[in-house]
């Protein structure tokens, strides 16, 4: 119940200021490399360097490293793989085995795109 009343709390604040700042976003992102804008659903930073996978699965190939403290885009968050992180990535709020797919520009490199795990990021 605590999960659903947050997910859609969540949901309710991103369209409420989604439908106010959709052009001031696009804008104001338009000149920095990291994230695309108009794709963009939700704007989360990492908390901690985490591993970009190609599947919701700790066993999926490591397509990349989000560095700590880069914005990123997630368009959706899912329920996948069981993942148990001890130390910086440690469940704290009720988002254990949910992953958040990403899109990642590193700068000089090609777009990448991949699952991380949820207790890994925050709201930027």
């Amino acid at each position: 119940m605590k999960k659903l009343l947050v997910a859609g709390a969540a949901a309710a604040a991103l369209t409420i200021t989604g439908l106010g700042t959709a052009p001031i976003a696009s804008a104001a992102t338009s000149s920095h490399s990291d994230v695309s804008a108009a794709s963009c659903t939700y704007r989360l930073k990492a908390r901690y360097n985490v591993k970009i996978r190609t599947s919701k699965k700790i066993s999926a190939t490591a397509l990349g490293v989000l560095p700590r403290g880069k914005v990123v885009c997630s368009d959706k968050f899912q329920k996948g793989g069981k993942y148990n992180f001890k130390g910086s990535c440690k469940d704290r709020s009720g988002w254990k085995n949910y992953w958040d797919h990403i899109t990642y520009k590193p700068k000089g490199h090609a777009k990448i795109v991949g699952w991380v795990p949820s207790t890994c990021l925050a709201w930027a």
